[in-house]
């Protein structure tokens, strides 16, 4: 398995943590977890497929992949390579005026979710050049793409929970934004994707899976209790429901490029 990785420029830095590629052989390809952010992947290689809970799906060649509720293994015929482009969480309300609550745990194809900017962020990357060449190409497509109108109140709250999952509270979060608690539930999924709850059950997941990975700490259990989980039996009862296995299991893998510290966000 090879990854490398490009940061953005100023301009998008808000919206997009890197653009990075991944190529290897079929049996290195990693799980697909829920999350809390997005990416548009652009295919290379050979052709995907993807099992979930449903029939397979054989993946576009250029498509969002936006996890939320849903767990997917990956399958190809031969080696695999592909360029993407990672998006901060929430970042994706800004692209595209699709709920994302309709986008999550689909392929959705790239010319279907951006139009004509796709089919040229498709030409951008699956190019000539390097990537640092291509990666300049698809972010002058990225900077002309008209930024969609959100509700600042709504992504600050997105930021907050995901900055702070453990000590933000809930009950205390539509007040202190001076919103209904309906108003901030129903924008919360128009711009991550699901709830304000299960956003926060995800942030936390996900931070304890990243720490496991790259610090290989010898107890899963102080990691858990410092990102806001009850006791230990709580964190292994949510990491089986959202990961479908144990954190012993999970901690026996190489670390996937998927879980890698964000890029400092401006």
């Amino acid at each position: 398995m090879r990854t490398t990785f490009v940061p953005v420029g100023p301009a998008l830095a808000r919206c997009v943590d890197r653009i990075w590629t991944w190529e290897g052989d079929p049996s290195e390809l990693p799980a697909l977890l829920p999350g809390t952010g997005a990416e548009l992947i652009f295919h290379r290689g050979s052709q995907l497929t993807a099992h979930g809970a449903d029939s397979p799906v054989s993946l576009p060649r250029a498509h969002l992949l936006c996890m939320r509720r849903e767990r997917w293994s990956l399958t190809a015929d031969g080696m695999v390579a592909f360029t993407a482009i990672r998006l901060r969480a929430g970042a994706l309300a800004y692209l595209t005026d699709h709920p994302v609550e309709d986008l999550i745990d689909r392929a959705v194809d790239i010319s279907d979710l951006l139009g004509p900017a796709g089919r040229y962020l498709v030409s951008a990357l699956n190019g000539t050049g390097d990537l640092t060449v291509r990666a300049a190409r698809a972010e002058q497509v990225l900077r002309r793409q008209p930024t969609h109108r959100t509700d600042p109140r709504i992504m600050a709250a997105v930021h907050q929970l995901y900055r702070q999952p453990a000590s933000t509270s809930l009950k205390d979060l539509a007040p202190a934004l001076g919103v209904s608690t309906r108003h901030l539930r129903r924008g919360f999924a128009a711009a991550a994707g699901v709830s304000p709850k299960e956003f926060q059950r995800l942030v936390r997941f996900q931070r304890v899976i990243r720490t496991m990975l790259l610090k290989s700490p010898t107890s899963a259990a102080p990691v858990a209790l410092a990102a806001g989980y009850y006791d230990q039996s709580h964190f292994i009862k949510e990491f089986h429901r959202l990961a479908g296995q144990s954190p012993g299991r999970m901690l026996s893998q190489p670390p996937p490029h998927f879980y890698l510290p964000s890029l400092p966000r401006p």
